[in-house]
């Protein structure tokens, strides 16, 4: 597709974009309405560090409103595309549940919560994602916190240091200061091989991983 978009954020069976209006633009499979057009506006755009303001995940679409609540779209059977007054900074949707980041730094989740990945966690963290069936994010040190699922080791804590992660269907990748991607979880089609080329951001999926590469 063509067009002036800010961020995009792809998930099971559907993607999604942010334009330069703050509407949501998405595509794909359109299954309960995850991939309906949203007017918004969400909010204005931040650097991949920061965290995402549209997320695409399972089932759900979220976005994060200028006032910090987070609007949600598409299937919602176990609570997981349920609007939030927030406020929130950060909004990323996962498997069937979502997860939004507080401005003091807790990590609060609705929906599926049945292998604790959308246990809320008090922090402080900085940024984090949400993957099929656990959680990860980012402490101020840069080491990373998964909960949830960890039946293929994708929920396993990590040192890091770490500027940025993201967490996949069952694998996690974090980006190192020296734009490294390190990765860990499933390996079974190559997604959690880890990367020495320089990567500005990292994006896990349901069974691959991309990098950004600098401009």
């Amino acid at each position: 597709l063509t067009g002036d978009y800010v961020q995009v954020s792809a998930g099971s069976g559907h993607s999604c974009a942010v334009t330069a209006t703050g509407a949501a633009d998405c595509w794909g499979d359109n299954t309960g309405g995850r991939a309906d057009d949203q007017p918004g506006p969400f909010a204005p755009y931040v650097p991949p560090a920061q965290g995402e303001i549209l997320s695409a995940g399972g089932f759900q679409t979220c976005g994060l409103m200028p006032s910090g609540a987070v609007d949600c779209w598409g299937g919602d059977y176990a609570g997981q595309a349920a609007d939030q007054s927030g406020p929130y900074t950060q909004v990323s949707a996962g498997g069937v549940h979502t997860c939004g980041l507080t401005p003091s730094g807790a990590v609060d989740c609705w929906g599926n919560n049945l292998g604790g990945q959308a246990t809320d966690q008090p922090g402080p963290y900085t940024q984090f994602g949400a993957g099929g069936n656990h959680t990860c994010a980012l402490t101020p040190s840069g080491a990373a916190d998964c909960w949830g699922k960890n039946d293929d080791g994708q929920a396993a804590d990590q040192p890091g240091p770490y500027m940025q992660l993201s967490a996949g269907e069952r694998h996690t990748c974090a980006l190192t200061p020296v734009g490294a991607v390190a990765c860990w979880g499933s390996y079974n089609l190559g997604q959690s091989q880890s990367m020495s080329s320089p990567y500005v951001q990292v994006s896990a999926g349901g069974f691959h991983t991309c990098g950004l590469t600098p401009a």
